[in-house]
C-alpha cells in the first residue's frame, strides 16, 4: 500500500485535500468517489506532487513541449471523435490509445500519445496523463475527461467533448473565412496606395518644381505626406512597433483590460457581433461541462478561463457567488446586462426546470446561428465600406496631384 495526496471538491463546492492509503491512482480515484467526492488531483507524495508542479509551469510556456504548438485543433478533434469510437468498440484505453498511436500521420501527436500511454501503464489516470500536455489539452478537456473516468463513462464523455470542440473549432472557421474577402481587399487597397505614394507623388514633384508653380494647400499637405513616409520610413515603423509594444504591455493590467473588452462590447457594430460570440462560447462550454458530469462550480471556474473577455469572466465570478450561496444563475445573468435577454430567459426556464445543460446547448446552437449570421452581414457591409474609404483617399490624393496643373493651365489660357 502506498500513501497518495489527494484535492477534491465535495458536494457543497469546496475544495477539500488529504491522504490515504491505496494500491493504485486508480484504487484512490476509487476511494475518493466512496467519499462523494470529486477528484482534482491524487499524487503519489509531496516529491511527485512538486516534480509535477514544475513539469506543467514549464511546458505552459512550452519549454518543454515546443512542438505542440504544430498540432492544430482540427488534430485534437479527430484523436478525441476516435478514441470515443474506439473506447465504445470495447478496445481498452491503452490499446486503443496504441492503435491511434500508430495512425496518427503527425510525430508531435503520436509522441504526445506515446508518452500518456506510458503514464498510464505507470498508474496515472488518462486525465492526469493529459494534464502533463496544457499546450494541449486545456484545462476544460482534462476536465471533462476527469468527470467522465470518475462517472464511468468515458467513451460517452469523450464523444460529447469531440462535439465540443468540433463545434467551437467551426466557428472559429466561419468567423475566419468571412473576414478573408475584406482582408485582401484591405491589403491591396494599402499596396496600391504605398505604389502611389511612393513612386507616382515623387515624380509629381519634380514636375512641379521645374514648372515653378504656386501649390494649394491641399497638394502641399500631401506631398508633404509622401515626402515623411518616403525619407522618414523608418520612424513610421518604429512608432507602429512602439505603439504594438505598449498595447501588449497594457493588456498585462486587468482594469486596462477590462475597459477594452467594455468598450467592445458596447461598440454600435462589432459590439452586438462579440455578444452572440462571448454567449455562444459561454453556454457551450458551461453546458459541456455540466452534461460531462463536472460539478457546477468547477464548471463556472473553467468557463470563466475559456471566455476571453473580463467583463463576461466578472459576470462568471458573480455567478459563482450566487450559486455557492443558493443562488440562480439566470438572475445574476439577468442583472449584469451583459447577455441577451433571450438567453437570460432560457437559462431561467432551465433552472426551473432541471435541464440546465440542455437549455444551454439550444442556446449555444442558437446564437452560433446567429454569428454567422451576423458575420456575413457585416462583411458584406465592410467589403463596399472599405473600397468607398480607400477610393475617397485615392481619389483625394488624385485630385491634388492634378490642381496645380488646371491652376496652371488656366494662368496659361489668360
Amino acid at each position: 500500500m502506498a500513501q497518495f495526496f489527494y484535492t477534491a471538491i465535495n458536494k457543497q463546492g469546496e475544495e477539500v485535500t488529504g491522504k490515504m492509503e491505496a494500491t493504485s491512482v486508480n484504487d484512490a480515484l476509487t476511494k475518493i468517489r466512496h467519499m462523494d467526492l470529486f477528484s482534482v488531483d491524487v499524487v503519489l507524495d509531496d516529491k511527485k506532487r512538486s516534480r509535477s508542479n514544475i513539469f506543467s509551469v514549464l511546458n505552459k510556456f512550452n519549454f518543454l513541449k515546443p512542438g505542440l504548438k504544430s498540432i492544430k485543433q482540427e488534430n485534437l478533434v479527430i484523436f478525441t471523435r476516435q478514441l470515443s469510437v474506439l473506447l465504445d468498440a470495447g478496445l481498452p484505453l491503452v490499446r486503443a490509445l496504441g492503435t491511434l498511436k500508430r495512425q496518427s500521420r503527425f510525430e508531435v501527436m503520436s509522441k504526445v500519445i506515446a508518452e500518456v500511454v506510458d503514464m498510464i501503464e505507470s498508474g496515472k489516470t488518462l486525465s492526469d496523463a493529459l494534464a502533463h500536455y496544457p499546450g494541449l489539452f486545456s484545462k476544460v478537456y482534462v476536465n471533462i475527461v476527469k468527470a467522465g473516468e470518475t462517472g464511468g463513462a468515458l467513451e460517452a464523455v469523450l464523444k460529447r467533448l469531440a462535439d465540443y470542440l468540433e463545434r467551437n473549432l467551426k466557428l472559429a472557421q466561419r468567423i475566419k473565412a468571412a473576414l478573408i474577402y475584406p482582408a485582401i481587399v484591405l491589403l491591396v487597397s494599402l499596396l496600391i496606395l504605398g505604389f502611389i505614394i511612393a513612386f507616382v507623388i515623387p515624380r509629381f514633384i519634380e514636375l512641379f518644381e521645374d514648372l515653378g508653380t504656386k501649390l494649394p494647400l491641399l497638394t502641399l499637405n500631401i506631398l508633404r505626406i509622401s515626402n515623411f513616409i518616403c525619407v522618414s520610413w523608418y520612424l513610421l515603423v518604429a512608432g507602429v512597433a512602439a505603439l504594438f509594444f505598449i498595447y501588449r504591455m497594457l493588456l498585462y493590467n486587468y482594469k486596462f483590460r477590462y475597459f477594452k473588452d467594455r468598450s467592445i462590447l458596447s461598440s454600435p457594430i462589432f459590439g452586438i457581433l462579440v455578444q452572440k460570440i462571448t454567449t455562444s462560447r459561454f453556454a457551450r462550454t458551461l453546458s459541456t461541462l455540466i452534461s460531462g458530469g463536472v460539478p457546477i462550480l468547477q464548471a463556472l471556474e473553467l468557463t470563466k478561463e475559456v471566455s476571453g473577455n473580463e467583463v463576461v469572466s466578472k459576470v462568471i465570478d458573480d455567478v459563482y457567488v450566487s450559486v455557492k450561496e443558493g443562488g440562480f444563475i439566470s438572475r445574476v445573468l439577468e442583472n449584469s446586462k451583459v447577455f441577451p435577454e433571450l438567453m437570460v430567459d432560457m437559462i431561467a426556464v432551465g433552472e426551473e426546470s432541471g435541464s440546465l445543460d440542455k437549455m444551454l446547448e439550444k442556446v449555444a446552437d442558437s446564437y452560433e446561428e446567429e454569428v454567422e449570421i451576423t458575420t456575413n452581414m457585416l462583411t458584406s457591409l465592410l467589403e463596399p465600406a472599405l473600397i468607398i474609404f480607400m477610393g475617397l483617399i485615392v481619389g483625394i490624393i488624385v485630385l491634388s496631384m492634378f490642381l496645380p496643373l488646371v491652376t496652371l493651365i488656366n494662368a496659361l489660357s489668360t
